[in-house]
């Protein structure tokens, strides 16, 4: 029972993308500075998907798309947060992160793993990175406290999203080559797990849109 849901997550991802790109639209008026990015995020994910999927179906795999698609939404999480963070850090912190996660990214796509397999050093190192994005800017929310209900704020369930998705994630991205080798049963498994967290991090970027300040 477990496993065909998992394996039925695993092929259907992207209808719970246009949840948040459904109120990304019938919101944009609503959505400011930090969250443009947020819709910016959800368009190169619907591409990517539409584009992995034809890639898939005509060269057998999609994995090269996956080393663009890395850096590309790293750096579009990273200006999210350093639009956020203003001025309460160091404004060289996330530029700094930034240009070397896609120099290390680029690297490692050229020199150490090859596009036609995972680039697990560049997914382990850019969960890790937003996870540590995630928690200063719970540190900022909190020091900046201005509701007794955090959740009103937009921020708060975008962010909570991605400190789910990449830390529910971190050792699969670690170790995606290795579960890859694994029996077929074990491998549907973890990715199904992996698009319930995608899943999870669409519906809460969503439900963030939607509590998105109703002035213009």
């Amino acid at each position: 029972m477990i496993q065909d849901f998992l394996t039925w997550m695993l092929y259907h991802t992207i209808y719970f993308l246009i949840f948040p790109i459904g109120i990304a639209l019938y919101r944009y008026r609503f959505i400011k500075k930090e969250r443009t990015y947020v819709i910016a995020f959800l368009g190169l994910g619907l591409l990517t998907e539409l584009t992995a999927t034809w890639f898939s179906e005509v060269f057998g795999t999609n994995l090269p798309i996956l080393h663009l698609y890395t850096v590309l939404e790293f750096n579009l999480i990273a200006l999210f947060y350093f639009s956020f963070f203003g001025y309460f850090y160091s404004r060289r912190l996330v530029p700094s992160l930034m240009v070397f996660f896609t120099g290390f990214a680029v690297l490692n796509s050229l020199f150490i793993q090859k596009i036609t397999e995972f680039n697990t050093y560049s997914r382990g190192l850019e969960a890790l990175l937003v996870i540590i994005f995630s928690l200063l800017c719970f540190y900022k929310l909190l020091i900046e406290l201005s509701s007794k209900n955090p959740t009103q704020q937009p921020i708060f369930w975008i962010n909570t999203g991605f400190l789910l998705y990449f830390a529910g994630n971190l050792v699969l991205f670690i170790l995606s080559n290795v579960i890859l080798k694994e029996n077929k049963a074990f491998n549907y498994m973890s990715w199904g797990l992996h698009s319930c967290l995608i899943a999870l991090l669409y519906i809460l970027i969503g439900i963030g849109l939607w509590n998105s300040p109703h002035q213009k």
